[in-house]
């Protein structure tokens, strides 16, 4: 039942607005109480207190000097106000004639001033019983007994009841009255509060893979659902810019299968229109051959960025020296440097201990070193050096070659971007190298920067984590 938001905060407020008016009412009903009980005791004290003057005790007989004056309110049989003198042993002396016939209780041996609330003929009284001493006899100290005097005096007490009735009475149907006012407004208020939510949620429901354009308005709620609002903004900007490269990615791996796909049909087709020579076949199959391996190479750079870019692919982390694995990158691709006219210059280095995935950093500085070799110019070299950093080895990979255009710099990593792709046709390469470089080294835990000078050359700079058990 209780299990929204604004249903949870109204019953809380109500609970505690219930427990707090509660407790303000009985605290009120209370001290009312204290105050028309001590006013009633007050009252009927200071009149026990004035019959005890008009009393003379002389041994055995007790003299009342009672006056008209005193006793008119006694008198009447529908007065509310009652006395009776007793002695200690509970014999009545004297007594109002508003009593009637009934009789104010009394225990023998009730020497103390008292307070009670009794019954008198189904009326609340209050009853106080005040002691008047006898004159001690200095050779019977018995005699304060015997002499002594109890003034009772009682009022009727029902108005004062009914008035602390009312009173509790008012007081309940007030707390009552504000809770449930305060349950309408404590709606109004939830609903109030939380409507920029509800908008929020609006404004997110309507946005979709077609329209990742719209965003939440951080000027029109309120200051505590700024950072909420902020979130849903940064999340949805991450997502535009992943659906972004999707899509890009995705037109640019259908431009770039599109080419050699062409490639195959159109040869197909020549050479199903009719009869060909052994040598037409040959070349034929020489051109569909070249579009086929394009495609192989293209499918299997995906297939690696596919599993490099999920949470699953497994790694095999162990102990490397990154110098020798490094050393044997280049010395595979010698060859290739070599009809290239680049030499590779790497001096020879102290152990350089990192844990990593042998295969994968194999991958990378393979990639990174082909790139420095294919990019390079006619008689170029290649510098290859270690710095240790702050908890990293640093592998810098620098070549004179090209260099990079510094508006594609924040693009190499793209994939299926080449820099400056006009005049870089005949070097090969389909744009996924460096994609697939830096998934590797993410994997790994480091991280690779790339500076570059147009004309100048590139230098690449792989940052892995050294083995903290070296040394």
């Amino acid at each position: 039942m209780f299990t929204s938001i604004k249903s949870k905060v109204i019953l809380f407020y109500m609970v505690v607005l219930f427990v707090t008016l509660s407790l303000l009412g009985i605290f009120l009903y209370f001290s009312l109480s204290k105050i028309v009980y001590h006013s009633l005791d007050s009252s009927l004290l200071s009149r026990a207190k004035a019959i005890a003057t008009l009393i003379s005790t002389d041994r055995d007989e007790t003299e009342f000097n009672f006056s008209d004056d005193v006793m008119w309110e006694y008198n009447s049989p529908k007065s509310n106000n009652f006395f009776q003198i007793r002695r200690f042993n509970g014999t009545t002396l004297e007594k109002a004639a508003s009593l009637g016939n009934l009789e104010l209780p009394f225990s023998a041996g009730e020497i103390g001033i008292a307070f009670k609330t009794i019954l008198l003929g189904k009326k609340p009284v209050r009853l106080v019983n005040f002691p008047v001493p006898g004159e001690r006899d200095p050779q019977n100290p018995a005699t304060l007994n015997k002499q002594g005097i109890i003034v009772q005096c009682a009022v009727n007490m029902q108005d004062r009841l009914y008035l602390l009735k009312s009173y509790g009475i008012v007081l309940s149907s007030s707390v009552i009255f504000i809770i449930v006012i305060s349950a309408a407004g404590g709606f109004l208020i939830a609903k109030k509060a939380l409507t920029p939510i509800r908008e929020i949620s609006e404004k997110i429901d309507g946005i979709s893979e077609s329209n990742l354009s719209g965003r939440v308005s951080t000027e029109s709620v309120p200051k505590e659902l700024t950072v909420l609002a902020s979130s849903f903004n940064r999340t949805f900007d991450r997502l535009e810019k992943a659906f972004t490269r999707q899509r890009q990615f995705a037109a640019n791996a259908s431009h770039e299968l599109r080419t050699p796909l062409s490639v195959i049909l159109s040869q197909s087709e020549i050479l199903l229109r009719k009869e060909r020579s052994a040598r037409e076949y040959q070349n034929a199959l020489s051109i569909i051959s070249g579009a086929a391996t394009i495609m192989s190479e293209i499918v299997q750079k995906l297939l690696a960025l596919a599993r490099l870019s999920t949470d699953t692919v497994e790694l095999t982390p162990e102990a490397i020296n990154l110098g020798e694995l490094v050393r044997d990158s280049a010395r595979l691709l010698r060859p290739l440097a070599e009809q290239k006219g680049v030499s590779i210059h790497m001096p020879s280095v102290a152990e350089a201990k990192i844990i990593g995935d042998r295969t994968a950093l194999l991958e990378l500085f393979s990639n990174l070193i082909e790139n420095a070799i294919k990019y390079n110019v006619p008689g170029g070299k290649i510098d290859i050096s270690f710095i240790g950093e702050a908890g990293y080895i640093v592998t810098e990979i620098r070549d004179t070659g090209i260099g990079i255009p510094a508006a594609d710099l924040d693009k190499v990593f793209d994939r299926f971007y080449r820099a400056g792709k006009s005049h870089l046709k005949d070097r090969g390469g389909i744009g996924l190298g460096l994609s697939i470089c830096r998934e590797i080294v993410k994997l790994q835990g480091g991280r690779m920067q790339i500076e570059s000078i147009e004309g100048e050359g590139t230098r690449v700079s792989v940052h892995l984590k050294a083995d903290e058990h070296v040394g």
